[in-house]
């Protein structure tokens, strides 16, 4: 699945964690428009089915993904969807245009929990490197403990 030239990203970065786990974070070229941005009534539709595609019919949760998606024909797509919160599932076929706007949003999604991550242990090792200073000042830790 190729985005055009208005939704393709300028840059992909890549974030490899501690656990050796890579993420891929997409960062939206200068003068283009984010998804939540139309600028036509079309625009406007694609941009409305891509984000009913994030939407579980049946518990209302914005999480839903896709499992698996293949090409149905030379301009569409067939999605499976699943719900994390209530395991529902479906399938849908929908144009190149609403896929290329979904698959961004996900690719965005992806880089802003990647940022939550990354600050989340940045905390978490700012709180133990912390804990470790007070145990030494202490002497709560001494060197025959290593």
């Amino acid at each position: 699945m190729t985005p055009d030239n208005d939704t393709h990203p300028a840059s992909i970065e890549y974030l490899v964690l501690r656990d050796g786990r890579a993420i891929e974070i997409v960062h939206l070229g200068e003068g283009r428009e984010a998804p939540g941005a139309p600028s036509s009534a079309r625009d406007a539709e694609i941009a409305c089915a891509a984000a009913d595609l994030a939407h579980c019919a049946a518990c209302g949760s914005t999480l839903v993904q896709p499992v698996e998606w293949e090409e149905e024909g030379p301009r569409h797509w067939r999605l499976e969807l699943r719900c994390p919160n209530c395991e529902a599932r479906g399938t849908v076929v929908v144009e190149d245009a609403v896929v290329d706007r979904y698959d961004l949003a996900l690719e965005q999604a992806a880089a802003a929990l990647a940022r939550q991550l990354h600050d989340i242990v940045q905390l978490g090792i700012e709180d133990e490197v912390r804990s470790l200073s007070v145990a030494l000042e202490t002497g709560l830790l001494v060197p025959e403990d290593f």
